[in-house]
């Protein structure tokens, strides 16, 4: 017994693979109330037959034939074609009539033949002619009026509607439907028509791909109208099944082609006894079908068959002809209104700053043509976006999520109608389940982006989509096709209105006008950006020299200002602030400063910042400026400069040296006014800072002798003509413990120069590095004749020679020393270098790591000057030194002030306990001597014992020959 059960259910991805592989025709059969005769085109005889050819001709023409005659046999000897020529002008992708004469066997009275070409072979099909319903006028006049009624109707629905009515009117079938595929291949009816025993059930749903299988779309494309004349009937079968190439026939064009056993069930699972569908062909893409059904079996006549491909040609052409382009009409119009009203919004946005509400403004002109849900753009890592009408500024994450979906580089367009699925919730935009947003790759961080909300959404289908049957027969699983067409409902959740092709054009055109106005906006921005720079401070926002000049060169002379004073200004130790206390804390204090100076002056008056820590100021007069004044105005910047400055972890206090010169507007020459002040400001702060200073001829007189000693530094550096002396240290027995070399310049022209003088102009000048190795190789060439000269010479200690802290910075120092040293055959315990506390506030570690490698290599380090600088007796113990100099200004007063000696105290005492040893500078009286040997110094220097001396005289003094 046969046991048969069926279970529906979810259809896997196997099997959904298995149906669209399904069979749709079964090859070498056809269906049975038609014959077929295949002959060969070269010499027209018979090489294929249905096996029910003799028993249909016997039924209709009342004669005998014997199947084994037909093959081989030619084809003439059966038929006489009215239009014999047509049979070598076959097509080849659809049948065409072919009338035939009473003359022969099968006779024109009785059959209707079709034929088309298949590979060569000459398929020839045949159905018994059909008294027709409507005659030939009729027919005409019918298809005359539904080619009227299509022009005039101009909604789709009617349209769809219309032609289905006339098709039903026209066949007699007794259910006409009209499908129209979606993206995803289902079917849904449009349009729906029915007779009289009939009634509409179908008109709006959904019918799932998986009902038609892709290959059966394939073939609709290539054969227009198909059709079954009765699901019951038994098939009947080609003779032989392969031709004589040993191929079956391709029947993919044949008219009685056989449809599958799955396709059959399908229709009877639907109560449908015959069927014929006609395919709608858009641009060579299926773009739907029409499906005849009927409740009984019917065969339609070629007629029938060949107004309908007529009829289908024809609502191809109306929906290229007519749909299409009324479609794109109507979305042309929408697009070029739409751009011209959003060049119109971005127009009037280029007029206006780059600002938030601009940028508002922008959003909601721009949204007010489509209403989406959600519009922005994303630029400069902001995001602007408008939510159902509010505007807001997103955080960094929503910009950051969204430029994340761009996980290629070259894409520039992405587009989700189920985001939550594809992508996950958008930080700030948790609400948005459709995203159509597109960017620039310059600047890669623009986008502009639409959003639609969750809409929920009912999808009626004919039957549960994605469902199959499985028939369990004879313990075997088979795949069977649809048995339910119930109405079934699909409730859509988590997804968006899908995008249409017109959002995505608006958004093309929204992404281009805000590209070319960011593109606008950002030049506009680097331009000013370039001119503040060319004229202005990046720092403070003040003008710059440039604009200075451009100031001066363009003052009106018929102008209110007919007098200027220039107040050139330098902040006293303003470098220490940045080498001790970091560039942060110097770039705060220059803009509290710039603050102070503007806050100094009037509408006509100008500060500007020059460099690093020069300013001016520009007071601008009608008259002549009184003295008084000039010094009322130098006495107000001077005060509001030197207020503190409270600093996060820092309360500073700063003064200024201020140079001044005031000239008639008439008589400005900007270089020459512009080097005046600078020397009155020089004349300022070598006069102790901390001042102001009017120009006058003695400070050009100054600045011209600076001017030569500069220049002439440069050549003395070369030649070496640095002279050193030497002024000796002593202990608390006056014995000898050590000497110090002391740079010395004797001018032809200015006699001796102050090494302040000349060292201060070398670091200026680049050339301190080339002359600190000058005095370095003349102290060391000294120190050798010394010790060739005197076998026993011993200064008591090593000899001192005082370093920069370029020196110290300079990455050859290190190798340059030890060449000195060896090429005079110095032994490093004999040389001690002096150092300043300045030496680490440029950079404390290059300048710590490079004083440990000195130290371990022999070489005694002396920190010279303490207690003047930033350093702390709790940081003595973090430096890499073997000896403290206490400066002379501790010295030279500590008999007064209790203060002072106990600090004195302190340091040596320190010092001791760090082993370290002490040195007492500038000791200039006996009290100070005894006073400093009841401390336990180590060791002391100063006029007391020994001014500094020439070498002949300290030879002559200290070296026993």
């Amino acid at each position: 017994m046969t046991r048969q059960l069926v279970e529906t259910r979810q259809i896997t991805s196997q099997e959904a693979e298995q149906c669209a592989n399904e069979q749709i025709q079964i090859i070498g059969s056809i269906q049975p109330h038609g014959f077929q005769i295949v002959v060969d085109s070269k010499d027209h005889r018979i090489v294929q037959y249905s096996d029910n050819t003799s028993h249909l001709i016997k039924e209709v023409s009342h004669a005998k034939i014997n199947d084994r005659a037909l093959l081989g046999s030619h084809l003439f000897k059966w038929l006489t074609f009215k239009e014999r020529e047509k049979l070598d002008s076959l097509p080849t992708k659809y049948t065409v009539a072919l009338p035939l004469t009473d003359d022969s066997v099968i006779k024109g009275s009785q059959w209707e033949c079709v034929a088309h070409v298949s590979h060569g072979w000459i398929c020839l099909e045949f159905t018994p002619k059909i008294p027709e319903s409507i005659n030939s006028s009729t027919l005409i006049s019918q298809l005359d009026d539904m080619v009227a009624l299509l022009k005039v109707v101009h909604d789709e629905a009617e349209l769809f509607q219309t032609i289905t009515a006339q098709l039903q009117s026209y066949t007699q079938y007794d259910r006409v439907m009209m499908y129209r595929f979606h993206p995803d291949w289902s079917g849904e009816v449009v349009a729906e028509s029915v007779s009289e025993q009939e009634s509409v059930k179908f008109l709006g749903l959904r019918f799932p791909a998986e009902d038609i299988p892709k290959q059966a779309r394939e073939l609709y494309k290539l054969n227009m109208i198909r059709y079954f004349a009765n699901v019951l009937d038994t098939p009947a079968k080609l003779v032989p099944s392969i031709l004589p190439n040993g191929e079956p026939l391709d029947q993919s064009v044949s008219s009685l082609r056989n449809m599958s056993n799955v396709h059959r069930s399908y229709l009877k699972n639907m109560g449908v006894k015959a069927s014929l569908s006609l395919s709608i062909i858009e641009e060579d893409k299926l773009w739907g079908m029409v499906v005849f059904h009927h409740n009984t079996s019917k065969v339609p006549s070629q007629r029938v068959i060949s107004q309908l491909r007529i009829t289908s040609k024809l609502f191809g052409e109306i929906i290229n002809s007519y749909l299409t382009p009324s479609f794109n009409i109507k979305e042309l119009t929408f697009l070029m209104n739409t751009q011209s009203y959003i060049e119109a919004v971005f127009s009037q946005a280029k007029k206006a700053d780059l600002s938030h509400s601009l940028f508002e403004t922008i959003l909601e002109k721009v949204n007010s043509i489509i209403h989406y849900d959600f519009i922005g753009i994303i630029y400069d890592k902001k995001c602007y976006s408008l939510k159902q009408n509010t505007f807001s500024i997103l955080e960094q994450a929503t910009s950051d999520a969204l430029a994340q979906i761009f996980t290629d580089a070259d894409m520039l367009h992405y587009e989700s109608s189920q985001l939550y699925n594809d992508i996950g919730a958008i930080p700030g935009l948790e609400d948005m389940y459709g995203l159509s947003i597109m960017r620039t790759q310059s600047p890669i961080d623009f986008y502009v982006f639409i959003g639609r909300r969750e809409v929920s959404k009912t999808i009626q289908w004919g039957g549960v989509p994605s469902t199959v049957d499985i028939v369990l027969k004879d313990n075997k699983r088979q795949l069977e096709p649809r048995s339910s067409f119930a109405l079934w409902c699909q409730q859509v959740e988590g997804q968006s209105k899908e995008w249409q092709p017109r959002d995505t054009k608006f958004l093309q055109c929204f992404f281009n006008e805000s590209k070319e106005f960011i593109s606008l906006k950002r030049t506009q921005l680097l331009m000013n950006k370039l001119e503040k720079g060319a004229y202005y401070d990046t720092l403070t926002g003040l003008a710059n020299r440039a604009y200075l000049r451009s100031f001066i060169e363009n003052l009106d002379p018929n102008s209110d200002i007919s007098f200027v004073s220039f107040f050139f200004i330098d902040l006293d130790n303003f470098k220490d602030v940045n080498d001790f206390m970091g560039h942060e804390t110097g770039d705060k204090l220059l803009i509290s400063i710039s603050q102070r100076l503007n806050a100094c002056v009037r509408p006509n008056d100008l500060v500007v910042r020059l460099s690093g820590d020069e300013f001016i100021i520009l007071f601008a007069h009608q008259t002549p400026p009184e003295l008084d004044l000039i010094h009322q105005l130098a006495d107000k910047v001077a005060s509001r400069i030197g207020e503190p400055v409270l600093d996060s972890a820092h309360t500073l206090v700063i003064t200024s040296s201020i140079g001044i010169v005031t000239q008639s507007t008439k008589d400005i020459d900007f270089n020459e006014t512009l080097k005046r002040a600078d020397i009155a400001m020089y004349a300022a702060k070598n006069a102790g800072k901390n001042r102001h200073h009017i120009f006058n001829s003695k400070d050009q007189d100054s600045f011209n002798k600076r001017t030569i000693l500069t220049m002439d530094l440069r050549e003395h550096t070369a030649s070496g003509d640095i002279t050193l002396y030497y002024q000796v240290k002593v202990g608390a027995n006056k014995q000898l413990k050590g000497a110090e070399a002391l740079a010395r310049w004797n001018h032809p022209t200015f006699g001796f120069i102050s090494p302040e003088v000349f060292i201060t102009l070398a670091e200026k000048n680049n050339l301190i590095y080339a002359l600190g190795l000058n005095i370095i190789d003349k102290a060391c060439s000294d120190l050798a004749y010394w010790r060739n000269i005197s076998p026993n010479f011993d200064l008591g200690g090593p000899l001192s020679i005082n370093i920069s802290p370029t020196q110290l910075a300079e990455l050859a120092f290190e190798e340059d020393l030890f060449a000195i040293l060896e090429r005079h055959k110095i032994d490093k315990k004999w040389i001690c270098l002096e150092i300043t506390e300045s030496v680490f506030m440029k950079n404390y570690t290059v300048s710590i790591e490079a004083l440990v490698r000195l130290r371990k290599k022999g070489i005694t380090i002396s920190l010279d000057d303490f207690g003047t600088g930033y350093s702390s007796l709790n940081s003595l113990w973090k430096l890499p030194i073997d000896e403290v100099k206490i400066d002379k200004s501790f010295i030279s007063t500590m008999s007064q002030d209790r203060n002072l000696f106990t600090m004195v105290e302190s340091i040596i005492q320190l010092c001791q306990k760090l082993n370290l040893q002490v040195v007492g500078e500038g000791i200039e009286s006996s009290i100070e001597f005894n006073l400093l040997k009841g401390l336990g110094c180590d060791a002391m220097q100063g006029y007391y014992f020994s001014k500094p001396l020439d070498p002949e005289t300290f030879q002559r003094n200290y070296i026993q020959i």
